[in-house]
């Protein structure tokens, strides 16, 4: 047989199978067995959804036609019950047809809950559709990876048993997929050489629904289709009132979780809604600088009084004196980065001259610190210590910067200088070039450059910043899920992981940069900062906590102490002040620096 008819024969068989499976599809009956996909719903089904689950959790018939996904996919289903926050019960099902396996588990979750009284409280129910279940090589790490926490969830088997977590409970519960296969050996008492071996791992697509059974103004119900347990934030919420309100958002967690004594949370935990015992001194005044410049911002005359109240407990604290050097004291250590910011907070309020000894008896450890090369000792106790470089000196360098701003004093700018020209030698040199270094030197530099003109200030401004978005920044292509779009992350180089606290550090210095390029003419720049900035203020609304919607699993008399607060990443609840403070600092430099137009989104790339 010759090759052409060898092509003609396997053209025509290959269009023969063609033809008949869209015959057999299109002929396909509606009673025909039950597909294994699942399809999920859009939010445009959401009166439907609410309807039909709130109709089946108080008994009623459901008065309209039921979707025909129900009938015609299968999934698992897990449901859980909530009175203001709080979980009653929760209940997984798996019968086949979706609609029969949110039936049962309905009657099941009614049946743990058992007090009818209880039953008729739960004002939410949390509702995943689980299907695509894939087996994995538990030898392997992908299946365990952080990204996909919250987006799908995992099933753990060993010989007869199995338990099945689904992604918006370890959202609520702030547990990672290791974590949670920890749990799983220790319910079961697996013997940790026999569980890599013996125990079956499978991940899952679901998707998620919070069903508010009081939702609407008339009482009826309502349904949110959640990404991540969250409502996703496009790029076009990035507006000037948007950002205006995530930093009212921000100023208000940083009032509501500032103690009467003045003491200022350090970190909360919004699953076992705890507060942390750690503390961090650097961390402490940057709030402090936070609650001032939010004051100003809002006019805000009570929260001004506050800060004072901040500052006083701070120092009263842990400020302590050696000689003529001030010193900030915690567990031990006394850093230069915590001394600067402690000035920089004192310098920052209208009533600095209250504390006027104490930032003079602070300014003298800063210069006690710095070295006439233009390096700084970023320890005073221990003495031995001299690392952190990529942070403390800029934190130095920016409460000089203010100095300078209000006294001109010459003999400081010639310390900035030194300084400049060392740290910019050192932060070029391959092994010590990290992105943690460049907010802090940006801001710094900008203010003396305001004042100066230098040419090489600007130079190096966007030397590093230009740097800082190639390097830094993910968007489209470079995400596995759109909800990490605008964050400030680079697996592939060892700077950390992703958090929420470095792109508010990030946006502080991009803002300068902006404005540089800006004042300069430099259109270019001006176009990638800005684009930089707008994406990653979409990072940071996407992990503020705003709504009972992304805090359905807050209690709702903890809620003021969440809302507004920022997610330590996508997948991590924690709270800390720092992703609080720099975001909201950020805004605030934000909305004073860009004009109304800025936040039309125009991508560069």
């Amino acid at each position: 047989m010759g090759l052409p008819m060898l092509k003609y024969i396997l053209t025509f068989t290959l269009l023969l199978l063609i033809m008949t499976a869209a015959f057999l599809g299109f002929f396909k009956s509606e009673d025909s067995a039950v597909d294994n996909a699942f399809y999920p719903f859009s939010q445009s089904d959401d009166l439907t959804i609410a309807g039909m689950v709130s109709s089946l959790w108080v008994g009623d018939e459901f008065r309209h036609e039921i979707p025909g996904q129900f009938e015609s996919t299968q999934s698992t289903v897990y449901l859980a019950a909530r009175r203001r926050g709080r979980k009653l019960a929760d209940q997984w099902s798996a019968e086949g047809k979706t609609l029969d396996s949110l039936r049962s588990a309905i009657s099941l979750l009614k049946a743990k809950i058992a007090d009818q009284r209880k039953i008729a409280a739960v004002d939410t129910l949390e509702l995943v559709f689980a299907y695509d279940f894939e087996k994995v090589n538990s030898r392997k790490r992908h299946w365990s990876a952080n990204i996909h926490r919250g987006v799908r969830g995992i099933e753990f088997r060993y010989q007869d048993v199995a338990e099945k977590y689904g992604p918006t409970y370890m959202l609520a519960t702030n547990r990672s997929p290791t974590k949670l296969r920890q749990m799983f050996q220790t319910r079961y008492k697996i013997r940790k050489d026999a569980e890599k071996d013996k125990v079956e791992i499978q991940t899952f697509a679901a998707d998620q629904w919070l069903i508010n059974l009081r939702a609407l103004p008339d009482g009826q119900p309502d349904a949110v289709k959640l990404e991540r347990g969250n409502i996703f934030v496009p790029i076009e919420a990035v507006t000037e009132e948007n950002t205006q309100e995530t930093a009212r958002l921000a100023k208000d967690w940083l009032a509501n979780n500032l103690h009467p004594d003045g003491r200022m949370t350090y970190k909360f935990w919004p699953s076992p809604n705890q507060e942390s015992t750690g503390n961090n001194m650097i961390r402490q005044w940057m709030a402090t600088v936070a609650l001032v410049r939010a004051a100003q911002h809002f006019k805000d005359e009570k929260l001004l009084n506050r800060a004072a109240a901040n500052i006083d407990y701070n120092l009263s604290q842990f400020y302590r004196t050696d000689k003529e050097l001030g010193l900030i004291y915690w567990n031990s250590k006394v850093k230069l980065g915590a001394v600067a910011l402690a000035a920089l907070a004192l310098a920052e309020h209208p009533w600095r001259s209250r504390w006027q000894e104490e930032e003079l008896a602070l300014q003298r450890t800063i210069q006690y610190l710095w070295k006439p090369d233009g390096a700084f000792l970023t320890f005073y106790k221990p003495a031995f210590r001299n690392d952190v470089q990529n942070f403390y000196p800029g934190e130095a360098l920016l409460y000089w910067a203010t100095l300078y701003e209000g006294t001109g004093d010459e003999k400081l700018l010639e310390q900035i200088m030194s300084s400049f020209r060392y740290y910019r030698k050192w932060h070029l040199d391959p092994a010590n070039r990290n992105p943690a270094f460049i907010p802090w030197h940006t801001q710094a530099y900008y203010k003396v450059w305001k004042l100066t003109a230098n040419e090489e200030l600007k130079h190096f401004i966007f030397q590093m910043n230009d740097w800082l978005v190639d390097e830094m920044q993910q968007w489209e292509g470079e995400v596995r899920y759109r909800d990490a779009l605008g964050r400030f992350y680079n697996a592939k180089r060892p700077y950390g992981p992703p958090h929420v606290s470095s792109t508010g550090v990030y946006l502080e210095g991009l803002i300068d940069a902006y404005l540089l390029a800006s004042t300069t003419k430099d259109e270019n720049r001006e176009l990638v900062y800005k684009t930089a900035i707008q994406r990653g203020i979409r990072s940071v609304m996407q992990l503020q906590f705003v709504d009972d919607t992304d805090m359905y699993y807050v209690p709702l008399a903890q809620r003021d102490r969440v809302r507004g607060g920022m997610r330590t990443t996508l997948y991590n609840n924690e709270i800390r002040c720092d992703n609080v403070q720099h975001n909201l600092m950020a805004m605030l430099k934000i909305l004073a620096g860009f004009k109304t137009g800025d936040y039309l989104y125009q991508p560069t790339h």
